[in-house]
């Protein structure tokens, strides 16, 4: 996250063909128990052989139920998670057919909600041709999030840390609940003090 809050813009290259076993359908939580995977079905499911832009989302099950009901037992007693929730929840009422409009909704909630300076773009023409701004995709993977060569990892204080112990490099929302205003700061300067 401190990459994307030192940008002035970020892109994202939704030409490129889907990944399984990314990022782009799920996030990964710190809950009681351990580590929680929440996983958006894609029309397909692991076979789904389309660009970024093309893959639908699998409505077929209530996993937005699921998901909200989901984060509101881990993240109830955070201190900041109801000051959020609301909004969060709007959210998860929407229905858009797209897999990229509810990352893109995702990610500008979050954004306003951190208050970042970033600008979002989108597959241009302009940005095709770069080829240096397509050397960062998928370096985040689930399989590969909480590793050492990943870091360093903003540490703060965690729901569960007492029972799992400190989880890096989870959900931007795990930090948002956690610290609320304060989560930019940890960010921008993660060894100060709150």
């Amino acid at each position: 996250m401190l990459d994307l809050v030192d940008c002035k813009s970020v892109f994202f290259d939704n030409k490129l063909f889907f990944r399984r076993s990314s990022f782009r359908n799920r996030m990964i939580l710190p809950g009681g128990n351990g580590l929680v995977s929440l996983t958006i079905p894609v029309v397909g499911g692991r076979s789904v052989k389309l660009p970024f832009k093309a893959v639908e989302i699998d409505y077929s099950s209530n996993w937005q139920r699921d998901h909200f009901r989901t984060l509101d037992t881990i993240y109830g007693n955070s201190p900041f998670y109801f000051q959020y929730s609301a909004s969060l929840l709007e959210i998860y009422e929407q229905k858009p057919q797209y897999l990229v409009d509810w990352n893109s909704t995702c990610l500008d909630w979050i954004v306003k909600k951190m208050k970042i300076n970033l600008q979002v773009l989108q597959q241009t023409n302009q940005f095709a041709a770069n080829q240096e701004n397509r050397e960062r995709k998928d370096f985040y993977l689930p399989s590969n999030h909480d590793k050492t060569g990943n870091g360093p990892f903003v540490k703060y204080p965690q729901l569960f840390e007492d029972r799992i112990g400190f989880k890096p490099n989870v959900s931007i929302v795990d930090l948002l609940f956690n610290l609320g205003p304060d989560a930019l700061k940890k960010i921008t300067n993660p060894t100060k003090p709150l």
